[in-house]
């Protein structure tokens, strides 16, 4: 599916957010990382040694439900978290210097709302919300279990555009197993790219996996959860900025 898409559309209060102050990224980092390098990642050595409640306190239940893959500085879960608040929600950012101002981010939100809390309007406290540095690539099996999860989003991914380094890329043939895996029945898998091949790279292998099901266009734009990967995370607000085109696809774990 596409859309070309101008501006931020404010009017549906896409703009009016915690984190739209920047004019740019407002950290700099390496836009590129290799996933398959030997860089050490410190990692559980499962799920169960993951100390859930520390990263979701006050939640009733710990268990993340959503995961955002590659959520860089974490605008898409950011705005996501007062829209969902009995849902527990998971960034991924392999950028150690990104994963750690998202982290700085979200102990600013949760502080915020502690020590001024709003009586006369909606506020939230961002206790269901947590961003971890890690590489998805090799450890998502370490924090997440089999079935766990009822939503799992790649948002603007690195294309990885030469051929040599396709293998970089966070969905492939041997990654869509893995995927497949940590969704529970009924789960789904959202993409979205403003690089149309890489698009029809992650679309056509999801699409092969039997265990995935892609949902027709009728679906996918009654989902309430498109809108906000079109235009909540700041590379979202870049291709719009840019005038760029978003391609996009849902599939459903059978």
């Amino acid at each position: 599916y596409q859309r070309r898409v101008h501006g931020l559309m404010s009017k549906e209060g896409y703009s009016d957010l915690p984190h739209d102050k920047w004019t740019r990224f407002p950290v700099r980092s390496r836009p590129h990382r290799n996933p398959l390098s030997d860089d050490f990642v410190e990692h559980p050595v499962n799920p169960q040694a993951v100390p859930w409640p520390e990263f979701y306190p006050n939640q009733l239940d710990p268990n993340v439900r959503w995961v955002d893959i590659g959520c860089a500085y974490g605008g898409l879960l950011v705005r996501m978290a007062p829209l969902y608040p009995d849902v527990n929600m998971l960034g991924m950012e392999i950028r150690e210097k990104v994963a750690t101002f998202a982290q700085s981010r979200i102990e600013d939100l949760r502080k915020t709302h502690n020590e001024s809390p709003n009586p006369e309007g909606p506020n939230h406290h961002y206790n269901n919300v947590w961003i971890i540095r890690n590489n998805a690539m090799k450890y998502l099996p370490n924090y997440i279990r089999k079935g766990q999860l009822e939503k799992l989003m790649f948002c603007f991914p690195d294309p990885h555009f030469k051929k040599r380094n396709f293998k970089r890329r966070i969905i492939s043939p041997s990654l869509v197993p893995e995927y497949a895996y940590v969704m529970a029945p009924g789960g789904k898998v959202y993409i979205i790219s403003d690089v149309e091949e890489l698009y029809q790279w992650m679309d056509s292998h999801l699409a092969a996996c039997p265990l995935f099901t892609r949902l027709p266009t009728e679906e996918v734009e009654s989902d309430p959860i498109i809108p906000l990967i079109q235009f909540s995370s700041e590379d979202a607000r870049r291709t719009d900025k840019k005038g760029l085109s978003k391609y996009y696809s849902v599939f459903k774990r059978k």
